[in-house]
Parts: structure tokens; sequence; C-alpha cells
């Protein structure tokens, strides 16, 4: 194991430089990338609801509410992927919500952290506190949403190609 890691790894360092340029590229055209978590997003929720039809349904004795949710997953999703704008609202909104709501939950929970630091505690207030206005922020603005998601998911990129690379080497 020892003498694997003290190896060149050629494939780790491609992958890594794929990576990195897939960040680049990310962040130079934001709508397309927006468009394609749209694309996944609506294929996601497809699925999910072709699932709980067939797969979760017949399990179920009284289904009138899982059918009724998977009708509305598939509808979601058709929605998403054949209408632009639909979708474009749909993510961005449901990414605010996702910002408010993981933001207060830090809130609640930052009592936990009271009794061990009470540094920690106000960074968890503070972090917490700024998220709930950036979500908010998002929510009014969905606009802000296509150059948040596409700078995260180039990020995720950059961050995991540095590492392959560094990993490689």
């Amino acid at each position: 194991m020892e003498n694997r890691l003290n190896k060149f790894d050629p494939f780790g360092l491609i992958i890594g430089i794929l990576s990195v340029i897939v960040a680049v590229i990310c962040l130079r055209n934001p709508l397309p990338t927006f468009a394609m978590v749209i694309i996944i997003a609506a294929i996601i929720a497809i699925g999910r609801g072709i699932y709980k039809l067939f797969s979760l349904r017949p399990y179920m004795q009284k289904s009138g509410w899982l059918t009724f949710s998977a009708i509305l997953d598939i509808l979601v999703g058709l929605l998403m992927l054949f209408n632009g704008s639909f979708g474009l609202l749909y993510v961005a909104i449901s990414f605010a919500i996702m910002f408010i709501t993981d933001s207060v939950m830090a809130l609640g929970l930052a009592n936990i952290t009271k009794g061990f630091s009470k540094g920690y505690y106000w960074l968890e207030v503070i972090m917490a506190v700024l998220g709930i206005i950036f979500g908010i922020v998002l929510l009014v603005q969905p606009g802000a949403s296509v150059l948040t998601i596409s700078f995260i998911i180039s990020l995720g990129f950059m961050t995991f190609g540095i590492g392959e690379i560094a990993h490689s080497i």
C-alpha cells in the first residue's frame, strides 16, 4: 500500500487536470452549467416519481397520497425539462429555501456548541444568520442562484481536481 501511495499516478493526474478544466468552463459559462443542473434535477424528479408509482405503491395499503406525490414529481420533472423558465425558477427557489432551512437548523443547533466553546458558538450563530440573509436574497433575486450554483459546482470540481493533482504527484 505504501508503495502505491509513493508512486506517480498518471490517471489521477489526468482526472485532476480534467476536473480543473471543467471548473474553469463552469465559471466561464454559468448559464449552460445551470441548465445542466435543471436537466439533472428534472430527470431525478421524473425517476423519483416513477419509483414511487411502480416500486413503492404496490406495498402500500392506502396509497392515495403516494400516488398523488408520484404524479406530482413526474409532472414537475416534465415541466422542468420542457419549460426552461419553470425549471430555472423551481431550482432557484428550491436552492434559496434549502439555504434558509439549513441556516435556521444551524441556528437552532448552535446551542449545543455553546457549552463547548463560546467562540465556535458565535461563529455558528453569525454564519447561520448570514446564511438566512443570503437565502432571502436568493429568494428575492432568483437570478443570483444561477451564478451561485454555477460557482459552487465550479468550486467542487476545482477542489477535487487540485486534490487529485496533489495526490497523483
